[in-house]
């Protein structure tokens, strides 16, 4: 390509594998990412064995997740809840924060009941949702990184979403992750944002 010249954009057609057990992730991915672009599950591959996060920090945990996989072609996400006061905590360990075990929602109940337990009291409720992306494609491993600012709510608003969405209010709205529409929050999302970057990085 002429140095000078402007990347030539493409409609695209492909087929990726999101390197993610997560269903209510994969749910969203797929909602989110263009008509073009054919997401397939690891249990669509065959891929049935666990992969350990032991990164230290998101941009580790993502990278171990999408080389694990072990082909071209695959990406993963690693996403933290970053709250101020609690100098980015859970950050890296959201997922697994209180320590509780036993079904998914039981233990985003915990993790929830954590964060409102820490932040009791506290004036500066200020956070951000923060999802690093990793793509192997073509021999090449990309990052990319999507965050979204916010606040923690004083309760638990809505039915929808997941993880800690019904206690995180974004930036410019009144409503919770939780209570916002589907495609509200996929369009403002940190993980809505670390796709977008991805897709004019698949456009090139």
């Amino acid at each position: 390509m002429c140095p000078n010249s402007r990347s030539v954009r493409r409609e695209i057609s492909m087929r990726l594998v999101f390197a993610s057990n997560n269903a209510h992730k994969l749910e969203e991915v797929r909602q989110i990412m263009p008509a073009g672009v054919e997401v397939l599950s690891l249990r669509d591959i065959g891929f049935t064995a666990e992969i350990e996060e032991t990164g230290a920090t998101l941009e580790e945990n993502s990278r171990i997740k999408a080389e694990a996989i072990g082909i071209d072609g695959v990406f993963a996400d690693d996403t933290g809840l970053e709250i101020d006061a609690l100098d980015g905590k859970p950050g890296v360990y959201t997922a697994r924060w209180s320590g509780a075990s036993g079904p998914e929602q039981k233990i985003f109940l915990s993790n929830r009941a954590k964060a409102l337990h820490e932040l009791a009291g506290v004036e500066n409720r200020g956070a951000q949702f923060r999802t690093v992306i990793t793509l192997i494609l073509n021999g090449k491993t990309i990052q990319v990184e999507g965050v979204v600012r916010g606040t923690i709510a004083t309760e638990e608003r809505g039915e929808g979403g997941f993880g800690h969405d019904p206690i995180f209010v974004p930036e410019g709205y009144d409503k919770t992750f939780a209570e916002l529409p589907a495609e509200v929050k996929n369009s403002i999302s940190h993980r809505g944002r670390a796709l977008a970057k991805l897709v004019e990085i698949l456009k090139q």
